[in-house]
């Protein structure tokens, strides 16, 4: 079978899925197919250090390249050593594109315990933030057909995934592309009325700007909806908010996080933050932290910023590297103080959580937990919470 390397986010994962289903339909053996990321230069730096690993360890090995960073320098991949196909970032799922590297030999893969399976809705964004080379790499926005999701998530159902994830470049703009104005709240209603069957849906990262009453009622009424809410934040500083173009405020999340919470108490929030984003003072990245608990954040993907070359941020007075990476760990460490005052409430209770190994599963809210008891993998359970560990609920199941 070929193998299948994945760097970057979830939708990237979703597409690797795809991409594997065509190398084993087609019997691409020979190849290694690498989906790569270029959202940060550190991501492009391990791209090339994993190229060049791949290519010491085995001087005769295929490695074809796709995905974002290809989008931005195919020509320089496609120079490297052990680099024998560039296959176009918005190509990518086209199984036509693949048919040259098969043997045309279907291979039967073995059947195995899934647990969640990753559903795109939609590619590109609309949107213009001052750090950002997706619209480069993905394009604008393009939501799929609702009738075409139904179909994928009823195939992901069949090949045994309990839990299904939304995903996308930006979900949140699902169908501001339709003439009929469909938004992320009506796919969701659509999904769960076409697929009763469907028992757990997660969402990825969401844009706040973009979280409307529509969406805030279904939070409310729809208990097969995960909650567990991870916002595309970036900062909570006004002035760093507005020189990288997004579109809310940090009170504006203050208020939605406060509004989540009113219908989902149990509901976990988390959020992207950039750290040392040009022009970032020391008073604004304070204003950051205080921001974490003020909107009631839980889990934290925080992440220095990174220079790209052809954004307005790239032109920007940058912060020193060194202080970007100190303010990360900062917020690491908040993070942790946070998320363990918010596990400690759980002590004493049971939730429901979905197995994703023998000993470690997620609760609903997407909260870590370890079994004492052996458990079956993609097998919901009733746990019991009885302590807190490194920030990991443990306990038994019931």
């Amino acid at each position: 079978m070929a193998n299948i390397i994945t760097f970057g986010c979830r939708l990237n994962a979703c597409e690797s899925d795809i991409i594997k289903e065509f190398a084993d339909e087609l019997g691409i053996i020979d190849y290694t197919i690498i989906n790569t990321c270029a959202v940060t230069a550190e991501a492009e730096r391990k791209l090339r250090q994993e190229i060049h690993k791949l290519y010491e360890q085995n001087h005769d090995i295929k490695i074809i390249l796709t995905g974002c960073a290809v989008a931005l320098h195919s020509d320089e991949y496609l120079a490297m050593d052990g680099v024998v196909g560039i296959i176009a970032n918005d190509k990518k799922l086209s199984k036509l594109e693949y048919e040259k590297y098969g043997t045309l030999n279907r291979i039967q893969s073995e059947t195995t315990s899934k647990v969640r399976g990753f559903l795109q809705i939609q590619n590109g964004c609309d949107h213009r933030c001052t750090y950002c080379v997706v619209r480069l790499t993905r394009g604008k926005n393009v939501s799929f057909a609702k009738e075409k999701i139904v179909q994928n998530a009823k195939h992901l159902l069949e090949k045994g995934y309990k839990e299904i994830v939304l995903t996308g470049v930006n979900i949140s703009s699902y169908g501001s592309d339709f003439s009929n104005k469909q938004n992320l709240a009506y796919l969701i209603k659509y999904i769960l009325q076409e697929i009763p069957e469907l028992k757990r849906l997660r969402l990825s990262s969401l844009d706040p700007a973009d979280i409307d009453d529509d969406l805030i009622e279904i939070i409310k009424n729809e208990p097969r909806l995960m909650p567990h809410f991870h916002e595309s934040i970036q900062s909570g500083d006004d002035m760093i908010l507005k020189r990288m173009l997004r579109r809310h405020t940090r009170q504006q999340v203050i208020d939605l996080n406060k509004k989540i919470l009113a219908v989902k108490p149990d509901a976990i929030i988390g959020a992207d933050i950039i750290t040392g984003f040009p022009t970032e003072t020391d008073e604004m990245f304070e204003n950051t932290k205080k921001f974490l608990k003020e909107a009631n954040i839980s889990l934290l993907h925080a992440f220095p910023y990174s220079k790209r070359p052809g954004t307005p941020a790239a032109l920007m007075p940058q912060v020193l590297n060194k202080i970007k990476i100190q303010r990360s760990a900062e917020l690491r460490k908040i993070e942790y103080d946070l998320l363990n005052q918010k596990l400690q409430t759980y002590i004493g209770r049971t939730v429901e959580i979905l197995a994703e190994t023998e000993f470690f599963g997620k609760t609903n809210n997407y909260l870590q937990t370890k079994s004492k008891k052996e458990m079956f993998p993609g097998t919901v359970y009733q746990f019991k919470c009885e302590a807190v560990e490194n920030n990991i609920l443990i306990g038994d199941v019931l």
